[in-house]
């Protein structure tokens, strides 16, 4: 699927986004000629993570960062100079600064969100944060506030921040998210779905549900995602599966969908 529909098709299995994740790479693949020295993107405005640092004050169980850590130890400087590399063949961007727990160093968020209003044309940034430091929001405007069993930040820190919350296999039901939306005090949701490195056939009734409940505005299927954007009850929230299974299965070639800025400063694409 290379385009975004404004509203959710009807589908038997998961096998079926999964065929679409297929067909999207494919596309992409043979449409997509511009090279860099990264490969060649497949996708204009880019999706950078920067995972500032893997220090985090909490233990989230499920913390992909402790299941599967990335490489290197924290190189601010390298950091800074991998960013304004792939922001040099990248302008266009979207970058995440995410870790560990980013606001433990405020001044790097600041030099970061510094180096990127500069060096590129300002498509997106955003920042993810269980909530350690609120002063962060005195420096990005678009916060992730992780919520979860174990990390409950306060809200009222952190204003116009997003909700954000992992759903596992048995919470990704609509009764379950229409509750969140409905009781908690917030206006903007992120619902991103707990996907591991095995093969799995993630239950796909959430997505009809969304559609009969909740008025769609996107609906996405990616190389290795699937994401949809919807209103409820005057609250705007996003849905999100990205299929890691799917990404480090995919043959890419030369091309990518993502880029990775380690602690150290070292580049990766595609999460591999």
């Amino acid at each position: 699927m290379s385009r975004k529909l404004n509203f959710i098709p009807n589908f038997e299995s998961y096998d079926w986004i999964r065929n679409q994740m297929n067909e999207d790479l494919k596309y992409r693949l043979e449409n997509r000629n511009k090279t860099t020295s990264f490969g060649r993107p497949l996708y204009e405005r880019i999706n950078v993570q920067l995972i500032m640092t893997q220090e985090c004050p909490y233990r989230c169980p499920f913390c992909l960062e402790r299941q599967h850590p990335m490489a290197g130890n924290n190189n601010f400087k390298n950091q800074i100079e991998s960013l304004k590399k792939i922001l040099d063949e990248h302008p266009n961007a979207r970058l995440t600064i995410t870790g560990g727990e980013p606001t433990l160093y405020l001044e790097q968020v600041r030099k970061i969100a510094d180096t990127f209003n500069s060096f590129s044309n300002k498509t997106f940034l955003s920042l993810n944060t269980a909530g350690y430091d609120s002063n962060v929001v005195d420096i990005i405007d678009n916060i992730n506030l992780s919520f979860n069993d174990y990390v409950h930040p306060d809200i009222k820190q952190f204003p116009n921040a997003t909700f954000q919350t992992v759903l596992n296999n048995g919470r990704m039901d609509w009764k379950n998210i229409s509750e969140i939306i409905e009781n908690t005090n917030m206006d903007k949701f992120s619902f991103r779905f707990l996907s591991g490195l095995n093969k799995s056939d993630y239950p796909i009734d959430i997505w009809k549900d969304i559609q009969e409940n909740a008025e769609v505005h996107t609906f996405r299927v990616g190389d290795f995602f699937v994401y949809a954007t919807f209103d409820y009850k005057g609250k705007h929230a996003r849905i999100t599966l990205g299929d890691m299974y799917q990404q480090t299965h995919n043959n890419y070639e030369n091309g990518y969908s993502n880029i990775i800025i380690h602690p150290d400063g070292r580049i990766g694409t595609n999460w591999r």
